[in-house]
């Protein structure tokens, strides 16, 4: 076995042998036992079809812990006679990732509602511990000589061991486990695809996007490998985990044996249900381990490695959309609504909220050393449906979506919902593409036409479609038309579906930006405010249509007499709604954490430990807020006290007089 990948330095440390062959083989032999068990265990809940290509990578494939600091996972060839490949995994990467998706568990519970009173408290120490951790993290991979994995604070816990009677899907090494497997599993991709041995300007596996259509939105060949294998990760690591999970379940309960063709099928469920949320956390808390390590890697001067880093962060509003298609359309049918809901929704800006927090807040604070520029978090790939706005880009997509309309056409037949559906954005593609109003109309009749014999009037899908009609009027310039098709269609939605369902809101919706366009400015605010009381009341404060409402209602409130021709907030466009409750992001953390202080500092004094880590972490918060004098003076309060106690060594206090010190040159004179 090669040793061209191991980092001497660190192997001394981790094993104690100077001698660089034996440091190596202890480490092997120490680490690749349990990363092959995780391997197997992937192969194992390979489906029934894929049993045989499972077997083959049994005995083609394996895998290890690289014995380095090393930021990326790679996959190796095998240096011996025969054909195979190494997956090598970053210990980093596997440990950042596993933080993260951890702390933000106990920060933001998935069902708070069934917490006891006080949880809040407890979210709120939760969190400030969280962000402690992770700087902790960064401080120490920063450090200079033989660093090794920092120990963290979910490391730590896991140590700990759990109850006997603690159940697999909410332990601590859960968390390790679940970053391993996704780790795994995009290498794994990689393998079977055959996306290693593709030559230049082609790929030898699965895309996840065509290539006619990645080319017209700048997603290389490459880069389409890697969306392919982690739009896939999620189902692999999903398997996994309920499989895995299920079956530790039954074992815990000791009715393995007694119930053997008697499942419970609510536990299952249950089961299904952990399993996709903890897939889910752990994929969005990769992304954020990524571009922290990015940045981190620039820091130290590794900029291939960095940029590196900062594209597959672009990758990640495509693997979202993977995610939540998966959900809503695999899992949703076979388990039950409960796979894909608003609060997943407002899980994942939860992770969002945090990913800026920590990237453009904490890390500055961590080091005063300022990287060089990395492209933002808002850099990324278009979307089809981005790409589909401007004409030329519909233009060259046409061809692709007429040849996938055959296929699906081909394969599911003519009255398939999917067919149906790749129907009507072929007519809106077209359209976008420059083709004239009428077509496109008549078009779309046709479809609707179809629609309604095959699914019926009532069918959202034929909803849908009769929406994109009455849309296409509206572009048009056709704004009588379109009122009248919307009004139609919002009467009939209200029949068959009740007055609050989400299709009905959606139609209120248009006819309120209509009646504005069309000059009834009050009416459009009238229409507005109503709607907006109906979103919080059914959807919540914080969902994406209730905030687009509530963005279109401050705008026709500003309106004069004469309001624009066309409103600047319109379907389609980017919703960014509030943040959940005490992410970073939203207006009232920052003031509940200023309360925080006032009470610890009443009830424990202003010296014990978690009133320094609130000192400290509302520092971070004053910072994001850009109040420098605030900040200075949270620095200034903090470095008054003995802070080895909450795990600060001279270096990290270091750190925080260069912290006061450049918030005290930005305070206003």
């Amino acid at each position: 076995m090669s040793r061209t990948f191991a980092d001497s330095s660190y192997l001394r440390w981790i094993t104690g042998e100077h001698d660089p062959e034996r440091a190596w083989e202890g480490y092997f032999a120490y680490s690749q036992p349990q990363v092959r068990t995780v391997l197997d265990g992937l192969l194992a809940t390979f489906p029934p079809e894929d049993r045989a290509e499972a077997v083959q990578l049994a005995g083609a494939v394996e895998a290890f812990c690289l014995p380095s600091n090393a930021v990326e996972s790679r996959v190796f060839e095998s240096p011996g006679p025969s054909a195979g490949h190494l997956i090598g995994i970053s210990p980093l990467v596997v440990q950042l990732s596993a933080e993260i998706a951890w702390g933000l568990q106990t920060a933001h519970p998935y069902v708070p509602e069934a917490l006891p009173d006080g949880w809040q408290t407890a979210t709120m120490h939760a969190q400030e511990s969280f962000a402690l951790t992770v700087f902790q993290f960064v401080r120490a991979v920063e450090r200079p000589g033989e660093a090794p994995v920092p120990v963290t604070l979910l490391s730590t816990a896991s140590e700990r061991g759990e109850p006997a009677e603690s159940a697999a899907s909410t332990n601590q090494r859960s968390f390790h486990d679940a970053a391993m497997i996704f780790a795994l599993a995009h290498e794994l991709t990689h393998v079977r695809e055959g996306h290693l041995t593709s030559g230049e300007g082609q790929s030898a596996g699965r895309l996840l996007i065509d290539q006619r259509i990645a080319a017209l939105m700048g997603i290389s060949d490459q880069e389409n490998e890697e969306l392919t294998a982690d739009a896939s990760t999620f189902t692999t690591c999903f398997n996994y985990l309920l499989t895995t999970w299920d079956w530790a379940e039954e074992f815990r309960k000791g009715a393995g044996q007694s119930r053997k063709g008697h499942r419970d099928t609510r536990q299952f469920n249950f089961m299904a249900w952990k399993s996709a949320i903890r897939a889910t956390e752990i994929c969005e808390a990769y992304y954020s381990a990524v571009l922290l390590l990015a940045n981190l890697t620039l820091r130290g001067g590794d900029e291939d490695t960095a940029r590196r880093l900062q594209t597959t962060g672009r990758r990640l509003p495509y693997v979202q959309q993977a995610v939540q298609q998966v959900r809503q359309r695999m899992l949703v049918p076979g388990y039950g609504p409960f796979m894909w809901t608003e609060r997943d929704i407002a899980y994942r800006k939860a992770h969002h909220s945090w990913r800026l927090h920590l990237i453009e807040n904490l890390l500055p604070q961590a080091s005063r050393h300022r990287p060089a520029h990395l492209p933002g978090l808002a850099d990324r790939y278009l979307t089809e449906n981005e790409m589909w706005q401007d004409p030329a880009g519909a233009a060259a997509s046409l061809p692709v979506l007429e040849e996938q309309l055959a296929t699906i056409q081909r394969e599911l037949g003519p009255s398939h919902q999917n067919t149906f559906a790749v129907r009507v954005t072929v007519v809106m593609v077209r359209f976008a593409a420059g083709g004239d109003a009428p077509a496109a109309m008549a078009e779309l009749r046709v479809v609707i036409a179809d629609m309604t014999r095959a699914l019926g009037p009532g069918d959202p899908s034929t909803f849908a479609a009769r929406h994109n009609l009455a849309q296409v009027r509206r572009k048009s310039g056709d704004r009588a038309a379109a009122t009248a098709a919307f009004v139609t269609l919002f009467l009939e939605e209200l029949r068959v579906l009740g007055p609050d369902h989400e299709e009905v809101l959606d139609t209120r919706y248009e006819l309120a930006h209509l009646r504005g366009e069309e000059g009834d400015v009050a009416g459009a605010v009238a229409a507005f405010t109503s709607l907006l009381a109906d979103q919080e009341r059914l959807l919540g404060h914080d969902h994406v249509l209730t905030e687009l409402t509530r963005r279109s209602l401050a705008q026709w409130r500003r309106e004069t007499a004469n309001p624009p021709q066309e409103a600047t907030a319109v379907p389609g466009g980017p919703l960014i709604a509030h943040a959940p409750v005490l992410s970073p992001d939203h207006p009232n953390t920052l003031p509940a954490y200023e309360a925080r202080l006032a009470h610890l500092e009443r009830s424990l004094g202003h010296g014990h430990p978690d009133t320094l880590t609130t000192w400290w972490f509302l520092a971070t918060l004053r910072a994001k807020a850009g109040d420098a004098s605030g900040t200075a003076a949270a620095y200034a309060g903090l470095l008054e006290h003995d802070l080895h106690a909450m795990g600060f060594d001279d270096t990290d206090i270091g750190v925080l007089r260069t912290n006061l010190e450049y918030w005290r040159s930005l305070e206003p004179r």
